[in-house]
């Protein structure tokens, strides 16, 4: 019979149905308003064929799991595995968790053997990070005087985690407060097995940077450098690390070349790690400035011409943008910096 256009309406409403739910299950896992490179790069790799190999997602130190829940967004066929030592913390993913199946969350802390780590209160804020690494290091247990046992936590390696969940590791995100190297210390047989790529925060300034990159390299990694600011550090950096023999096959990845064209990534190693301590220029692209964090960090928000945001906008919106504005005219440096 001839073909009506009524035909199709199942069709369309079926594709509009999927998109609305779509959006709506990922409407609860917004992604962070900070670090905006170094998320678009790590979802493109994910939607690139191969340039992430098939296995879970882990984030470790996942706080609040703003990164975790964007993760279950992005890569539903994935199991994504969100640690942190803060049972307060953890809780707050669960929201997240009933919108996403994929999902798990753990209470331990990470580092290069196991242990326990003594802590003062329930959200894990009080540990004394100093001694109990220490202690970790020498297979000790010791408890400090003011720490309450029923606020202990487990220290687990990496190896150990995933052996435990006997699936393959795809990529990992790891943020510990300066604690990275005992992590990927922890995370060798993994790294070796599995293959994963994954990424750390670090200090480019602090000498503990370049030991962690050499400790890298010798796990036959390549390491390239996001170049804007993590946490409230202004030289933190995150810092990708591809296994070497899964570089070629990244060679004609539209997301890396997008990032290298632009300098938004750079290879690092330990001997040129602290050129990248300092961003030229002091920009709304890797400064803390201003409340209104989108226009302060999203470059392209700052390209829209303002009379177009003025006009179609909420009002208020261009405040803080405008500010920010006047100091990149004027030639100034953002304050709060030297």
């Amino acid at each position: 019979r001839p073909f009506k256009l009524r035909d199709m309406l199942p069709v369309v409403m079926a594709a509009l149905l999927s998109e609305i739910g779509s959006t709506l299950r990922n409407g609860l896992c917004n992604k962070p308003m900070s670090e905006l490179s170094f998320n678009a790069i790590v979802h493109g790799l994910f939607n690139e064929p191969g340039a992430i190999r098939s296995g879970d997602v882990l984030d470790v130190g996942a706080r609040d799991g703003s990164w975790s829940c964007m993760y279950a967004c992005q890569q539903p066929e994935r199991t994504v595995r969100a640690v942190d030592p803060s049972r307060k913390l953890v809780r707050t993913l669960g929201s997240c968790m009933k919108a996403h199946r994929n999902l798990r969350t753990y209470v331990a802390a990470v580092s290069n053997a196991s242990g326990v780590l003594h802590g003062k209160t329930e959200g894990g804020v009080g540990f004394d990070m100093s001694i109990q690494i220490g202690d970790i290091q020498q297979g000790s247990a010791a408890r400090t005087d003011n720490s309450n046992p029923a606020h202990d936590v487990a220290v687990r390696t990496i190896d150990s985690l995933v052996e435990e969940w006997n699936s393959p590791l795809g990529f990992a995100h790891l943020d510990l407060e300066g604690m990275e190297a005992l992590a990927v210390s922890g995370m060798r047989s993994t790294l070796a097995r599995d293959r994963p790529v994954f990424s750390m925060e670090l200090a480019a300034h602090h000498p503990a940077a370049e030991t962690l990159l050499r400790l890298v390299q010798s796990l036959s990694y390549t390491s390239y450098v996001v170049q804007e600011q993590c946490g409230m550090r202004f030289d933190c950096r995150n810092v990708i690390n591809f296994p070497n023999e899964h570089l070629h096959n990244l060679l004609d990845s539209p997301t890396l070349d997008l990032a290298a064209r632009y300098s938004v990534i750079a290879f690092v190693n330990a001997s040129n790690i602290k050129k990248f301590s300092r961003l030229q220029p002091k920009t709304v692209g890797n400064a803390w400035l201003c409340s209104n964090k989108w226009f302060c960090i999203n470059r392209f928000a700052n390209s829209v011409p303002a009379e177009l945001v003025a006009q179609h906008g909420p009002p208020g919106l261009l405040n803080e943008r405008q500010m920010v504005g006047s100091f990149l005219r004027a030639g100034q440096k953002l304050p709060g910096f030297d």
